[in-house]
């Protein structure tokens, strides 16, 4: 099985010749950054003192701290990836709306915002609704409002998950976009023509169209969510319990540092994420396949 596999390859560079050369670097660069690297995490996840052992899957799990920020990050993963996706979605119909000139205005200023995020973003939201910041400062003078009084707090997680927030709706808006543009207008007149409502064209055809492009587009938010870093520890430091700033720590920290715990969270990181695809493709199989 293995000399047909090397001679069908074989067979293949042969056919395709100087039309691989451009693969060669892309080939070099997913090996060099992403399947060496994960080889040796997942190498390292079970490499101790002792020899090779699962002993840092199981200190994960039986240690409270490391549950607790697995849990963290999974539902604010989840309630970002939800909440990004409806705002992204509802972006993307609304701009259907608009004449190309606008259109390609804001998606111009979308793809840019979407690229603002790490730690220029906390420190612009400090800026703006840290405790004497701007935006706070003007509610308190202007209309009264103090706030912080009123249990607002930006360095909590209700600053986190705005701030995830905000670089997701701009993903979710430029993955949104293409499938809503596939939602053609004539659709929607034929549908009125032919009596549906609107409330019944969106439960039949609309959702289901736009449905496996919502689903694969979540997985994404969620991946982003769920690996995010520079933006959660610059507002928060190491108060908030996340897998992402907990992995940081135990890779960089001066007392107790343990690269193979560190590595054991990544694998599970990397589980997850897995189990968000396998999940979005058997969803979308269920669904028939609508819109693709």
């Amino acid at each position: 099985m293995k000399k047909n596999l090397v001679a069908r390859l074989s067979q293949e560079l042969r056919r395709g010749g100087i039309l691989w050369i451009p693969f060669v670097p892309l080939i070099i660069f997913a090996l060099a950054f992403e399947i060496l690297p994960m080889g040796y995490i997942i190498y390292s996840s079970v490499h101790t003192a002792a020899g090779i052992s699962t002993a840092s899957f199981s200190e994960i799990f039986k240690s409270k701290y490391y549950v607790v920020s697995l849990r963290n990050s999974l539902l604010v993963s989840v309630a970002v990836g939800i909440i990004g996706l409806i705002i992204g979605t509802f972006g993307a119909l609304s701009l259907r709306s608009l004449g190309e000139a606008w259109r390609e205005k804001l998606l111009t200023l979308v793809n840019m915002t979407s690229n603002f995020s790490g730690v220029p973003l906390a420190f612009a939201y400090i800026v703006l609704l840290g405790v004497n910041g701007l935006v706070t400062v003007l509610v308190k003078e202007k209309m009264g409002l103090d706030l912080y009084g009123m249990g607002f707090n930006l360095f909590s997680w209700t600053g986190i998950v705005l701030i995830y927030i905000y670089f997701s709706v701009p993903l979710a808006f430029m993955l949104m976009y293409p499938a809503v543009y596939a939602l053609r207008q004539d659709i929607q007149e034929a549908a009125y023509i032919l009596g549906a409502g609107k409330v019944h064209f969106w439960r039949k055809i609309g959702v289901p169209i736009l449905l496996p492009s919502m689903l694969g587009s979540f997985t994404l938010l969620f991946a982003n969510s769920l690996g995010a870093y520079a933006t959660a520890y610059a507002l928060t430091n190491s108060n908030n319990s996340l897998v992402s700033i907990t992995i940081a720590n135990l890779v960089t920290g001066d007392i107790f540092p343990d690269p193979s715990l560190a590595s054991a969270l990544a694998v599970i990181m990397a589980a997850f994420l897995v189990a968000s695809i396998v999940i979005n493709a058997r969803l979308k199989k269920n669904s028939g396949g609508v819109g693709e």
